[in-house]
């Protein structure tokens, strides 16, 4: 009989990992470490380095440049990824809405786990051209 993996278990939850493999999803829960952060709280600074990403398991996060918000992501979402893929510095704040409980991923560990994992490489290329698509039509409308 296995021994239940919490990690395992509330990944295997997240509706963006539901086509996700057992083995990915032990792969991912090795690779992060549950953390909690209370609403207000700073979870990356922009023009700062990129030392990891995180991906929300429950509750909101808002994506702030400046004083606007330029997103607000919540269950299952990456945050933070840029950075770590072109170690270029952070492009924006994320705040913490409401409490947060996430699953950090250090850099040097999340290429090696996209490499390994084709579920979570595909939930990471979705949610860019998600971002994407919203940007340009919040573009689109602004001219």
């Amino acid at each position: 009989m296995r021994k239940p993996d919490p990690k395992v278990d509330l990944i295997g939850q997240i509706p963006t990992f539901r086509d996700a493999s057992p083995s990915e999803l032990k792969r991912l829960a090795a690779a992060a470490d549950i953390i909690t952060v209370k609403a207000g709280e700073w979870l990356c600074r922009a023009d700062r380095r990129a030392f990891e990403a995180y991906l929300v398991v429950d509750g909101m996060v808002d994506v702030v440049a400046g004083e606007t918000v330029l997103a607000s992501l919540g269950r299952g979402e990456l945050v933070g990824e840029l950075g770590v893929i072109d170690h270029g510095p952070r492009s924006a704040d994320v705040v913490a809405r409401t409490d947060v409980t996430g699953l950090v991923i250090v850099a040097p560990v999340l290429w090696p786990l996209l490499d390994a994992s084709p579920s979570l490489r595909a939930a990471l290329l979705q949610q860019l051209a998600d971002r994407i698509r919203k940007a340009d039509r919040r573009l689109a409308s602004a001219s």
